[in-house]
């Protein structure tokens, strides 16, 4: 269609031209006009983009809000994705919530925009909401790799049925088995289940094609754990330093220096037995305007609370006593 639009126009400059000289240049610079309204939102499009690439989000967002109004779906999801990437959103989940809401978009639109919002709520810790996306988007067979990896994720943060969980992540390692994050919820759904050889085995693949992933680390000396290969937990915590930390790691450094002291007990003979640490550590939940999960249920994890006490300033003897303690005291 856009052929026959180009090849029309050529007809009509040279027509133009047959007439008279004037007529012609008339009919370029309208068509030159034309041209230049309809690539103006493209262009401020794409410089929005380049800043955002550049780190520069303050102009990122300036260049897209001067054409919000003329650009199609497909740059406003895109733009709603650069909001998300820099904490904006209220603005975000305004321009997916818009789309959403619309009975008669596209199907497929409408499990884009959802996709996207899928990650806004994850990054505002919103993981309820999130997975009830996620699983729309899924249920309608809009799936992707990283809809899948952050599913499963999902899945596991909320302590869903474990069965039904390691039947998500299955179904998604059969989808792409060399996506790390679907790997990496793979080899933690044996680890839960108590299959450290086969988690240890997954494990393995995630570390060697992503060696600076640091879930991949961090989860390995967790299982190396379980099986009594505490120094080999040493060798893989000793990694995570030279390792990427984004805004979308899901552990912190807190809870890698939890793991890392407990190893370090672990081989001194200090402790014994080894105590479950958080498979993931993610922010506290941030309030967009407009958002109300008042009839939510709320509470914070055992986990929560021992990560509470690690960035204490003043601690007991023995963190694990605080962390002991305080699972008594949840456990009565």
């Amino acid at each position: 269609m856009k052929f026959l639009w180009a090849v029309l126009a050529v007809l009509v400059v040279v027509f133009a031209f047959k007439k008279s000289l004037v007529m012609g240049i008339i009919v370029l610079l309208v068509g030159a006009a034309y041209a230049a309204y309809r690539l103006y939102p493209m262009l401020y499009a794409a410089k929005g983009q380049q800043a955002f690439q550049a780190g520069d989000y303050k102009a990122a967002k300036e260049y897209s809000e001067k054409v919000y109004n003329r650009m199609n779906f497909n740059q406003r999801v895109s733009y709603a994705y650069m909001l998300i990437r820099m904490g904006e959103y209220d603005r975000a989940l305004e321009i997916l919530d818009a789309y959403i809401a619309i009975r008669n978009l596209d199907p497929k639109n409408k499990n884009t925009a959802k996709r996207q919002r899928c990650l806004a709520y994850y990054r505002l810790g919103h993981y309820e909401e999130a997975l009830r996306d996620a699983q729309d988007v899924r249920e309608a067979g809009y799936v992707t790799n990283t809809l899948y990896g952050l599913m499963g994720m999902l899945m596991l943060v909320l302590n869903r049925d474990l069965a039904d969980t390691t039947k998500l992540c299955e179904e998604a390692y059969d989808y792409d088995e060399d996506d790390r994050d679907i790997q990496d919820n793979v080899a933690i759904c044996y680890y839960l289940q108590g299959d450290y050889d086969m988690a240890k085995e997954i494990n393995g693949y995630v570390r060697e094609e992503n060696p600076e992933f640091t879930e991949g680390y961090y989860h390995g000396a967790q299982i190396a754990i379980k099986r009594g290969e505490y120094k080999e937990a040493r060798k893989m915590l000793d990694k995570i330093p030279s390792c990427n930390r984004t805004e979308m790691t899901t552990v912190s450094e807190e809870a890698v220096k939890a793991l890392s002291d407990e190893v370090d007990d672990l081989l001194s003979g200090k402790i014994k037995e080894p105590f479950d640490t958080p498979l993931f550590t993610l922010p506290e939940a941030v309030e967009p305007e407009g958002l109300d999960t008042s009839d939510e249920e709320t509470g914070e994890s055992i986990y929560d609370e021992y990560n509470k006490l690690t960035d204490g300033e003043e601690k007991s003897e023995s963190i694990y006593d605080e962390y002991n303690a305080l699972k008594d005291k949840n456990e009565e």
